[in-house]
């Protein structure tokens, strides 16, 4: 749930500016963290040899954080159109990608590295509200676009000499962008002059399609291309802040 402080109910005031922070909760394949299910191999390989993990499966994201910044305009006492802006981040879980790849390695210590998800958004979108006495409930549609950050991860071979091969992307690691649409709930309280309290829930979804080419670091050969999809889901949740014009 999202705290927030917004401008008090005014037939004078049209204009809606607030800023928020909080958690950024994965969920659906986004959150789920099964290397087995999720395990790319190289085809025709002498045995299990792993090239990546398909993230359109299980993504290993983890709780984040997410910062918004909110625009709405009163069309009518019921109906608003907005821009939401903001970003959110989360960390990715390795360790069960680590353990898996050390157990079909016949338990040759392999480790997972991966950097953080991060994204930044602009949505446009519209909304209607319904106000009694103090209280204001409001339903939020929005659609716009997404930036991701490449989804860069890499295995480290431990049980090879000092310093350990590596197995990761090479190659340019250019920003992703998607389509993006989501829904948000609030319900808000007045509580002086034009500020009041609440609480919000925004669930947004996006599918970053990129391509991968891992290979053996140093050495280089053979390189082992594969297309793969970041479906991004996501509930994000703050503290809010803000004031009505």
């Amino acid at each position: 749930m999202t705290f927030n402080a917004l401008g008090q109910s005014d037939k004078s005031t049209k204009l809606d500016i607030s800023i928020s922070g909080g958690l950024s909760l994965p969920v659906g394949s986004y959150g789920n963290k099964n290397p087995s299910k999720s395990a790319i191999y190289v085809e025709g390989a002498p045995a299990l040899t792993v090239k990546g993990f398909a993230k359109d499966r299980s993504g290993f994201a983890k709780t984040g954080y997410c910062y918004n910044l909110e625009i709405k305009y009163k069309l009518t006492t019921s109906l608003r159109l907005l821009l939401l802006a903001g970003t959110y981040s989360n960390t990715v879980e390795t360790d069960g990608m680590s353990d898996f790849l050390t157990l079909i390695k016949d338990n040759r210590e392999t480790k997972v590295e991966e950097d953080d998800y991060s994204f930044l958004y602009f949505t446009p979108g519209i909304g209607y509200y319904y106000s009694l006495n103090k209280f204001e409930l409001g339903l939020n549609l929005f659609m716009g676009y997404s930036i991701s950050s490449f989804p860069y991860y890499k295995f480290i071979l431990l049980y090879t000499p000092d310093p350990p091969i590596i197995f990761a992307h090479d190659g340019p690691e250019p920003d992703l962008g998607a389509f993006t649409l989501g829904t948000s709930l609030s319900a808000t309280y007045n509580v002086f002059n034009r500020f009041r309290i609440g609480i919000d829930v925004l669930y947004q979804r996006a599918n970053f399609a990129y391509n991968m080419s891992p290979r053996s670091i140093p050495g280089g050969n053979p390189v082992f291309d594969f297309s793969d999809i970041l479906k991004a889901r996501v509930i994000n949740t703050g503290l809010k802040i803000g004031y009505s014009f």
